[in-house]
């Protein structure tokens, strides 16, 4: 049995500045003259220092400062995750993060010169910005900044057209560079256009680019003479955008399984403390340093792990779920990241050659000593229609010791629920068809069926 395949990364190559690639011990980022004695200043700023100390810029340690390229190593965030796996909470996040990064770099006489998702990741839930190059010098007589159209292609319009119109922001795995005012006005009712921050960022450009047909579409920069009047300017369109940001954001939403902790009620009182206690007992033996939470639901399983030290990744199919997570997180501050990722059909890889952006899978290869997959199979069997086998295979891909999974019954009314009349196609799925594909590969470390019918494993891999 083969593990996962994975293409060797290729090297961030579209900034003409520079360059990054992700080695074992860290992120190495080559930058070309002359934007290396940019950046070096930069670096030599108390600025940088409090903004790594406080966790929302990438830490750089220069490597060689030899002719023509500047050489530096940046920490490895532990999981690299995307845009299109993030929850609204989670783009605000990184929104927030990239607007007030940039209005207190201009504070100091620096900018952000681009502002795009990808250059955020998530330490936890915490996001860090970690595209150094995207600093710069600002000009003290420029008010526009320049990567205003950027941030409204990447950030605003994504989620105004989430909120407003139910695109998916999973959609920006296809839409690196977001969208156009011109695709989303369309799709907007009139009471949409006109109101903010849509009339601004959706329908006047739109009104203005059809004016413009013909033209070059040239557009000069303007600049004024009193720099504290551009500094002001900037600030305040950094504001402004902050709080659209804010508007378009939607509020977290109850989901079919959102409130699915609070209301699952084939589960009773006792047995939810028993699955609780055989996962914290398991969690203790297996003692994690990192794991992989799958159908996490709004995380209490995820944080038993987080409790016991582990880096934990937690995804779910569940947008609302997932944000609800993160929100929680932001107030405990514990080590999970939370992702809409499913398991059936995993994030693919994406980008120039299928590289720029590795799978979900290919990210996972090696990363977790412990998996839990608590209320999960039937869902991988029936709904998704995957066999036993390759569930088992894929789960020791996936864990580098513990598994600890739940086997759900047929006779259980959520397993009767996704047979949809179908008993006589699935009769096959019994306890024993799970013991026989899951003992290939692993051995028991504990198991406890509870009084429901449900029984729980923490299993150890051969």
């Amino acid at each position: 049995m083969t593990e996962f395949l994975t293409l060797p990364a290729l090297p961030t190559f579209r900034d003409p500045a520079g360059s990054v690639e992700v080695r074992p011990d860290g992120a190495y980022r080559s930058v070309r003259a002359p934007f290396d004695t940019e950046i070096l200043a930069f670096l030599k700023l108390p600025l940088a220092s409090e903004l790594v100390a406080q966790g929302r810029l990438v830490a750089s340690d220069v490597v060689s400062e030899a002719a023509e390229i500047l050489v530096l190593r940046h920490p490895r965030i532990s999981f690299q995750s995307y845009p299109w796996e993030w929850s609204p909470g989670m783009w605000l996040a990184a929104a927030e993060l990239t607007l007030t990064l940039c209005s207190d770099l201009i504070k100091e006489g620096w900018q952000l010169k681009d502002a795009t998702p990808m250059n955020v990741l998530f330490r936890g839930a915490r996001p860090v910005f970690v595209d150094l190059l995207s600093i710069e010098r600002v000009d003290p007589n420029q008010p526009i900044w320049l990567a205003y159209g950027q941030f409204v292609r990447t950030f605003l319009l994504p989620m105004l057209a989430h909120s407003r119109l139910g695109w998916p922001l999973q959609l920006s795995l296809t839409r690196r560079d977001g969208y156009e005012p011109e695709e989303v006005y369309p799709a907007l009712s009139f009471a949409s256009r006109i109101t903010r921050p849509a009339l601004s960022a959706v329908t006047l450009p739109s009104l203005l680019a059809k004016t413009k047909k013909g033209s070059s579409g040239a557009v000069a920069a303007r600049s004024v003479k009193d720099p504290d009047l551009a500094k002001e300017i900037l600030l305040r369109t950094l504001g402004t955008l902050l709080k659209q940001m804010r508007k378009v954001t939607p509020a977290h939403r109850s989901s079919t399984w959102s409130d699915y902790a609070e209301t699952a009620n084939h589960y009773s009182d006792d047995d939810h403390e028993e699955k609780r206690r055989f996962v914290r007992v398991a969690l203790g033996k297996a003692r994690p340093s990192k794991a992989l939470d799958v159908g996490c639901n709004t995380g209490v399983y995820s944080n038993l792990a987080a409790d016991v030290g582990a880096e934990v990744v937690s995804i779910d199919t569940d947008l609302q779920a997932v944000d609800r997570l993160f929100a929680g997180l932001k107030v405990s501050g514990k080590n999970i990241l939370p992702l809409c990722v499913d398991l059936a059909h995993p994030t693919p890889a994406a980008g120039w050659e299928n590289r720029e952006s590795a799978s979900f899978l290919d990210r996972c290869a090696g990363q977790f000593d412990t998996v839990m997959m608590l209320a999960v199979l039937h869902h991988l069997l029936l709904h998704n229609q995957v066999p036993m086998k390759s569930i088992a295979e894929l789960c020791r891909k996936l864990t580098t010791q513990h598994l600890i999974v739940e086997w759900v019954p047929p006779t259980d009314p959520k397993f009767q629920e996704l047979l949809r009349g179908r008993a006589a196609l699935y009769e096959h799925i019994t306890e024993a068809s799970f013991r026989e594909a899951f003992y290939d590969d692993f051995s028991v470390s504990d198991e406890l069926t509870l009084a429901n019918g449900r029984i729980l494993f923490h299993l150890r891999k051969r």
